[in-house]
């Protein structure tokens, strides 16, 4: 369907694709129209080459029925409504997570499921592609498919009578990410720091320039050897480098921060982030995958709680988080409960519920102002209602009067009537007051503002306390509450539980009215739409993380205060193109990227665009043109056997074995065969490899036996030990990995001690685990290795294991 050759000839090598002469990418560029204009050839042929792969294996994609297919007026041309009935094949998608509908995708509408490709060419097929736009809002969030949606089609699908009758949709690709980095090609945005890195040229200049003029003292230095005292040396002058950088605003920088397998990269980089955050520089970090950047996210998140613990912040009642925002597609990043709370979609839906105008803060604060203030009033009212209220009952059941007397209902007392009052209206004014301390920013809000809040909650706390204790008269205090000022000539002797309360409630509202008349922000958030609160957020956090693709967002975000930093974390793994989105913010100067080019490179479907250079990250191409970089040197994850080889063939002997791992005690023996040592290669006689079902990947069949023998072994040896251990099995084929997960099933799921994970080699990256099986699939006999003749794969997947 898709045709490509290739032309030799002179260098650099030209290769056409469909008509398009896909070029070489240059390591070093004359001008910015020559740096993006390379790009533009070899994203086409990649998203091409996607596109095709994913028609190859038509009959195994995500499909549904139509059951509603309408034009969408009047919003534009070829703009459709539509609904399905369900998603079938949503988890065939191998080594891929269960499909979603999601904006960007693009699907086959067709009037019959095609077997495979060729099937949509027979006479009276009819299709087309569409794109998905918009998912439907009111779509219920726990489900596990979208199936209402927004569609544009590749022609005007209305007018098909035929295409009408039977209709089917079947997911292909998203596009989101190359529509994104086809965008940022053609933006212009800011190019400060893309300038300084055309060339050598450029890079000689920055690196030889020493005018660093505030190198001594422009930060608190005791809080910097604070935050730092935990990293070793290495990391930190990686860290101070970075710092001394930033204070030289008079000319943008990019610093390298090179970190091979567990040498604490990531710790590393949320130590940096966290310091960022204290010293006041607005930061973007992003990453090229979800998982890596909620992992960041993570980290630098437990920093930031620890140090309100350790400076006992507003007393641990809550952390405020407000300056910190993570954003990016809910189904994508697919994080837990430890970072939802600096989810911007959390985030907005916790604001949203406390500005609302008739469950909002205002509304909450009045109604415990009014009930302090008049709960005599409100008893009198109370108890007026319930007289009406008897008197309807006895009107109702005269005609039982002669039959004996009716027992008259009692009254609530004062002391009941206020106890249920104010257990009813106090969590809502509690949960305002921790939203806003948790998500506004704290420098929108004044500390004073702060101060009164956590103030409050301990106030509310406090009557309640008192309020359910045993020794309160009801009518002491009814009588005590209908007072506006307290007796002048009251004895402290007779300051017993009704004037504690008459205190303490005397307090809270002068706290109250003081939030209630000063909080003008909340005014102002309270007339905003949920998109405006979420501009806010984007606008105001400090510290901000996403994929790179995810970035393009913050291009429609007006900024007061432009984001001067981005960090990328896993930088060598992220394509140069796709970091041209972040990298023309308004406002950035300085970039910081860690990575390590000896590990995975990005992901290329088309070997054209693969051998155009399309892969090679901004992290690997700087360090080809000289670029220094700071290393990380020691490792504190593998036992120095398993360290050994991939710092001898990757490393260059440059990383050293930390003590804990030289320690008697890391050398763990799971399996008391002599065989299991810190390495074991297990030769499977009369494995035999084959294709998959639909003929894209690799698995091995006794392989998975014997990967399941030993994980039962693991499991027998673990039980009755009070050792934990977790087990992580890699493959470098996707097709083996489903298998292995299939035979596995749930069988060591929710084990308090035990855990396996099964992911593909790419899928494992930044990860690690006690004990990892390589399960290599390849067994033939011409030879052919597959995956081991990467290096970089083969380094990765050596490197998970502690």
């Amino acid at each position: 369907m898709f045709g490509c050759s290739k032309i030799s000839g002179n260098h650099p090598e030209i290769l056409l694709m469909d008509g398009i002469l896909v070029e070489n990418i240059p390591q070093e560029f004359e001008s910015v129209e020559q740096y993006f204009e390379s790009y533009k050839h070899p994203l086409l042929e990649e998203t091409r080459a996607e596109l095709h792969s994913s028609m190859e294996i038509i009959s195994n994609a995500p499909f549904a029925e139509v059951i509603a297919f309408d034009e969408s007026k009047p919003y534009g041309k070829n703009l459709y409504d539509v609904k399905v009935d369900s998603w079938r094949n949503r988890f065939s998608v191998l080594g891929k997570e269960p499909y979603k509908t999601l904006p960007g995708d693009i699907l086959v509408l067709a009037n019959a499921i095609p077997e495979d490709v060729s099937d949509l060419q027979r006479t009276g097929r009819q299709w087309a592609f569409v794109t998905v736009t918009k998912i439907q809002e009111d779509e219920n969030e726990d489900n596990s498919t979208s199936t209402s949606f927004k569609v544009k089609g590749s022609k005007d699908i209305g007018d098909d009578a035929g295409i009408q009758k039977s209709l089917f949709l079947i997911f292909l690709i998203n596009t989101v990410t190359n529509k994104r980095i086809w965008n940022a090609l053609h933006m212009s945005g800011n190019l400060e720091i893309i300038k300084n890195v055309l060339s050598t040229n450029s890079l000689i200049e920055e690196d030889g320039d020493l005018c660093c003029a505030q190198r001594d003292g422009s930060w608190d230095e005791k809080f910097v050897t604070s935050v730092t005292s935990k990293l070793n040396e290495s990391q930190t002058k990686a860290v101070l480098a970075c710092l001394h950088k930033k204070h030289c605003n008079h000319k943008s920088a990019v610093e390298l921060i090179w970190g091979p397998p567990g040498t604490g990269k990531t710790k590393t980089t949320s130590t940096l982030l966290f310091t960022l955050l204290k010293m006041g520089f607005r930061t973007l970090t992003c990453a090229p995958t979800n998982a890596a950047i909620t992992t960041v996210a993570s980290c630098t998140l437990k920093l930031v709680k620890e140090s309100f613990e350790t400076n006992n912040w507003s007393g641990a009642l809550f952390f405020s988080l407000g300056d910190i925002l993570l954003f990016g597609s809910k189904e994508r990043l697919q994080f837990g409960l430890d970072i939802e709370e600096i989810h911007l979609d959390y985030r907005v839906k916790r604001l949203t519920e406390c500005l609302g105008p008739l469950t909002g803060w205002r509304h909450c604060f009045a109604s415990m102002i009014d009930l302090l203030e008049d709960c005599v009033s409100q008893y009198k009212i109370f108890l007026e209602n319930e007289s009406l209220k008897e008197r309807e009952h006895n009107n109702e059941n005269e005609i039982k009067k002669k039959a004996g007397s009716i027992s008259k209902r009692e009254c609530n007392s004062f002391l009941d009537f206020l106890r249920k009052r104010f257990v009813s209206t106090s969590p809502s004014v509690k949960n305002c007051i921790l939203v806003f301390c948790t998500h506004l920013p704290e420098k929108t809000v004044l500390e004073q503002n702060f101060q009164n809040m956590v103030s409050l909650i301990g106030l509310l706390e406090s009557f309640e306390t008192l309020l359910i204790q045993d020794n309160v008269e009801s009518e002491v205090l009814k009588e005590l509450f209908s007072r506006s000022k307290l007796p002048a000539d009251i004895p402290l002797s007779s300051m017993d539980m009704p004037f504690l309360l008459y205190k303490k409630r005397s307090e809270c509202l002068s706290v109250l009215r003081t939030i209630n008349g000063s909080f003008n922000l909340l005014d102002r958030l309270s007339g905003m739409s949920k998109r405006s609160i979420e501009e806010y957020c984007l606008q105001k956090a400090s510290l901000l993380f996403c994929t790179a693709s995810s970035s393009y967002k913050l291009h429609s975000v007006p900024m007061e205060q432009p984001l001067s930093i981005m960090v990328i974390d896993e930088a060598a793994q992220l394509k140069e193109c796709e970091s041209t989105i972040p990298l023309q913010l308004p406002g950035l100067r300085h970039a910081i990227l860690f990575g390590d080019e000896c590990q995975l490179p990005a992901m290329v479907e088309s070997n054209i665009s693969r051998e155009a250079g399309f892969g090679r990250s901004l992290f690997e191409r700087l360090r080809s043109l000289g670029h220094s970089k700071h290393l990380l040197n020691i490792q504190y994850r593998m036992h120095p056997s398993i360290s050994f080889f991939p710092n001898l063939k990757f490393y260059h002997k440059q990383i050293l074995d930390s003590p804990n791992v030289k320690r008697k005690s890391h050398e763990k023996h799971y399996l008391s065969w002599p065989m299991f040592g810190p390495y074991s290669f297990i030769n499977i006689v009369g494995g035999r490899e084959e294709k998959d079902d639909v003929r894209r990947s690799r698995r091995n069949m006794v392989e998975v036996a014997v990967v399941m023998k030993i994980l039962l072994k693991l499991y027998k040896a673990w039980c009755g030990s009070e050792q934990k251990f977790s087990v992580g099995v890699i493959s470098p084929y996707a097709a083996q990995v489903v298998a292995i997960q299939e035979r596995l099933g749930r069988k060591y799921d929710n084990l308090d001690g035990f855990a396996v994970k099964v992911k593909s080699v790419d899928g494992f990256q930044g990860g690690e685990e006690d004990i990892i099986i390589i399960s290599t699939v390849r067994c033939n006999s011409y030879g052919s290795i597959g995956f081991v003749s990467n290096p970089q794969r083969t380094n990765a997947a050596l490197t998970r294991a502690r």
